[in-house]
C-alpha cells in the first residue's frame, strides 16, 4: 500500500492498486470534468510526495511520480526487437529536478523553507584573468532589522523561489548515473567523456543550469574539467517563452474563453474560493487556473514538507482531498492546452515551434548523414516539453513533473535489395519517461524518422515573425 498522496489516498488504494504502472500516465476521463470533481479518482495512481533531502526512491518503476518521473533504466530498458539494428543519434530532452515553488502563497507561508543543505553557485572565470576565482555561493539569508519583515507577509527562508533542493541534486545524479547505463555501457552512444560529438543545452534559468551540473556528473562521474552549456540569450531564447511573441497571450486567451475551459472554472469554484480565502489567493493570477496552486502544493510535497496552511490560522490547512483535487484540475488543464483546445496548433507553434524545428533539423541532419552529434541533451521546463508532448501527439497529457524525459533514438538498419548496394534506413523510437510514448499515431516503439519528421513538421511555424505579430 502506498502512502497518502502517493497511489491515492488509503481509502482508494484497492482502485489505485488495479492500475498498470503505464496506466498512471494515460488517465481515462482526463478529457472531461467529471475527471476533476471525482474525489474516487484521488491522483489516479499517481506519487505526489517525497522526502526532504534525500534521494527519491521505493516508486515502481514507470509509475507517474510528480517528484521524479521515471527514465531510462538498465532493469528495464528493452532493446527494439529489430536485432541487427544500431542506435545512431539520441536527442535527450528532460525538465529540471525537484525544486522550491515559484509562487508563495500571498496571505503567508506557514513553513518557512530551508535550502542550507545546498549551495548554488556563482562565478565567472577566464583564462585571460591570470588567476582562478573563489569559488563564491549564494547564501540567503534576512537582516532581522528590515521592517518588511513585519510589514508584509514574508517568511524567514535560506531558499530562493525557485531554486533546486538537494533532492533535486541527488535526483539528477542518479538520473545521470541511469543514463549512462543504457546509453554509454549497454549502447554506447553516449561517449566515456564529453566531446566534440556532444550538444548540451540549457535556458537562462539557474535552475536549469543547477539540474543540467547534477545529471552530467551522474554521466560522467570523473571527468575533472568544466563544460560547455549552450544558452540562448534571454531576449530571443527559443526555450522558456524567449523570445517576443504577443500571439501566445493571444492564444492563450482564447482557450481560457472556450466553453470547456469556462465549464472547468464553474466546476471548480468552490475549492477555488475555500483555497483563495484561506492562502490570500485571491488574485486572477490564482483563480483564472490551478497553475500557483499545484506549484505550490507540488513543492512542498516533493520536498518533504507539508501541505499549507493559513498563515493567521495554523489549524486552518489544506487538506490532502483538496491537494488532490488541485492536481487533477492541473492535469485537466494542461490535457486541454496541449492536445484539446481548438487553438492547439497554433499555441504549440507560438510556444515551443521554434525549438521544435530545431529538433527537426538536428533530425534531418541524421537522415541527411550529415548529423556532427550523436547526443544532444537539453535541459528546460515544463511548459517547454508540453508543446513538444502535443507535437508528437501523445494521447493524454498529464502535467509534465520533475525530471520529465524525452528520449529520441534514432536506429540505423539496412535494407538488402537483389543486384544493389545495401539500403540504410533510419527508425525511431521516443521514449517518454522511459517508455516508448502512446500517441494518436500510435505507440512510437518503431517509427521511420521521416515519418517523425513529417509528424514534427506540422508544429514548427512558417513565419514566426508574422504568427507572433512582433513587427
Amino acid at each position: 500500500m502506498f502512502s497518502l498522496l502517493g497511489m491515492g489516498a488509503l481509502a482508494r488504494g484497492v482502485y489505485a492498486a488495479s492500475l498498470s504502472h503505464i496506466d498512471t500516465f494515460y488517465p481515462t476521463g482526463l478529457n472531461y470534468t467529471s475527471y476533476i470533481t471525482n474525489s474516487y479518482l484521488g491522483t489516479y495512481g499517481g506519487i505526489y510526495n517525497a522526502p526532504a533531502n534525500q534521494l527519491t526512491e521505493g516508486s515502481p518503476y514507470g509509475v507517474y511520480n510528480y517528484c521524479s518521473m521515471p527514465h531510462p533504466r538498465i532493469q528495464e530498458y528493452e532493446l527494439p526487437s529489430v536485432k541487427e539494428a544500431k542506435i545512431v543519434y539520441l536527442e535527450y530532452l528532460q525538465r529540471h529536478q525537484r525544486r522550491t515553488m515559484y509562487n508563495l502563497a500571498p496571505g503567508g507561508e506557514n513553513q518557512p523553507f530551508d535550502c542550507s543543505t545546498i549551495d548554488a553557485y556563482l562565478y565567472s572565470a577566464s583564462p585571460q584573468a591570470g588567476n582562478d576565482p573563489v569559488l563564491v555561493y549564494a547564501d540567503v539569508y534576512t537582516d532581522p532589522n528590515n521592517p518588511f519583515m513585519d510589514a508584509l507577509p514574508y517568511v524567514n527562508t535560506s531558499c530562493m523561489f525557485p531554486q533546486l533542493t538537494l533532492g533535486g541534486l541527488l535526483d539528477g545524479f542518479q538520473h545521470g548515473k541511469d543514463l549512462w547505463a543504457v546509453y554509454g555501457e549497454k549502447l554506447g552512444i553516449i561517449p566515456k567523456e564529453p566531446s566534440n560529438k556532444v550538444w548540451l543545452r540549457s535556458t537562462s534559468s539557474p535552475l536549469t543550469q543547477q539540474s543540467a551540473g547534477g545529471v552530467l556528473r551522474g554521466i560522467w562521474p570523473e571527468w575533472k574539467g568544466s563544460l560547455p552549456l549552450r544558452q540562448q540569450s534571454s531576449g530571443v531564447d527559443t526555450i522558456n517563452n524567449g523570445y517576443p511573441c504577443n500571439a501566445r497571450n493571444n492564444i492563450l486567451d482564447a482557450i481560457e474563453a472556450t466553453d470547456d475551459w469556462n465549464e472547468h472554472l464553474n466546476v471548480t469554484a468552490d475549492l477555488r474560493a475555500t483555497l483563495g480565502a484561506m492562502l490570500g489567493a485571491t488574485s486572477s493570477a490564482w483563480q483564472k487556473s490551478f497553475d500557483h496552486f499545484s506549484d505550490n502544493f507540488q513543492a512542498r510535497l516533493c520536498n518533504g514538507y507539508a501541505l499549507p496552511c493559513s498563515f493567521t490560522n495554523h489549524s486552518n490547512c489544506v487538506t490532502v482531498e483538496q491537494a488532490e483535487e488541485v492536481f487533477r484540475a492541473g492535469d485537466w488543464e494542461w490535457q486541454f492546452y496541449w492536445r484539446r483546445s481548438p487553438q492547439v496548433i497554433q499555441y504549440i507553434q507560438a510556444v515551443g515551434g521554434l525549438f521544435i524545428g530545431e529538433i527537426v533539423g538536428r533530425l534531418q541532419a541524421v537522415l541527411d548523414g550529415k548529423q556532427e552529434y550523436i547526443y544532444a541533451h537539453t535541459f528546460l521546463h515544463d511548459n517547454d516539453l508540453g508543446p513538444i508532448l502535443g507535437a508528437f501527439g501523445i494521447d493524454i497529457m498529464r502535467w509534465p513533473a520533475m525530471g520529465s524525459n524525452i528520449a529520441i533514438e534514432i536506429w540505423e538498419t539496412t535494407a538488402e535489395q537483389p543486384h544493389k548496394a545495401p539500403t540504410t534506413i533510419y527508425y525511431a523510437r521516443v521514449l517518454y519517461s522511459g517508455h516508448p510514448i502512446k500517441t494518436i499515431y500510435g505507440t512510437l516503439n518503431w517509427i521511420e524518422l521521416g515519418e517523425l519528421i513529417s509528424i514534427l513538421q506540422v508544429y514548427v511555424p512558417e513565419d514566426i515573425i508574422s504568427l507572433c505579430g512582433t513587427t
